[in-house]
């Protein structure tokens, strides 16, 4: 049985972080340590202005310790929208997320979609279903045919509501089952 992660986080340079650098990037390696990091080395950056300050004063790049900058500045972005939006904890942020107007204003951040959108609702503590590649291929697998984003977090959110399981938790399982199941067949271990 798998345990939904350790979230919300009461940390939103954690949260922010953990967000805008999941796409594209393997999150065990890559986005996990991060977020640890940063939710470990700087209680400061609880609030969403702590975190702006942090940033300012080490500097994204160095802060998130990445070589480009196109990932950096994107949880500059995000972190300096949520504070125009005055957005400063997780329970701020998930009253926000509730208002349907408001994930139109989030889906404005460069390189925030559908998918960023329901994990900022997850690191929130709302059930949701963030729909990425494991999670396709599950669907995939399982021989369910979807055609959108919109269409397959549908069908895992009512299957999760058909066995009485948060959606969250729904999303995690299938997450952590795909993706250890994929690091096993990589490795030769399977």
């Amino acid at each position: 049985m798998h345990v939904e992660p350790e979230i919300p986080y009461n940390h939103m340079g954690a949260t922010i972080a953990d967000a805008t650098l999941q796409p594209g990037v393997k999150y065990e390696t890559v986005v996990k340590p991060r977020v640890r990091r940063i939710r470990e080395g700087y209680p400061e950056a609880r609030t969403t202005s702590g975190f702006l300050k942090v940033l300012t004063e080490i500097g994204p790049e160095k802060l998130l310790n990445w070589r480009d900058s196109e990932k950096p500045r994107r949880v500059s972005e995000a972190a300096q929208f949520l504070a125009k939006e005055g957005i400063e904890t997780e329970a701020q942020l998930g009253i926000w997320l509730k208002k349907e107007q408001n994930l139109a204003k989030l889906d404005t951040v460069r390189g925030v979609g559908n998918k960023t959108i329901d994990y900022f609702k997850i690191l929130a503590g709302i059930p949701a279903v963030a729909v990425d590649r494991h999670l396709l291929n599950f669907l995939k697998e399982a021989g369910v045919e979807v055609t959108s984003y919109r269409e397959a977090r549908e069908v895992i959110d009512r299957t999760a509501d058909m066995i009485g399981k948060s959606r969250s938790l729904l999303d995690h399982s299938i997450w952590k089952y795909m993706s250890d199941r994929k690091a096993t067949t990589v490795c030769g271990c399977h």
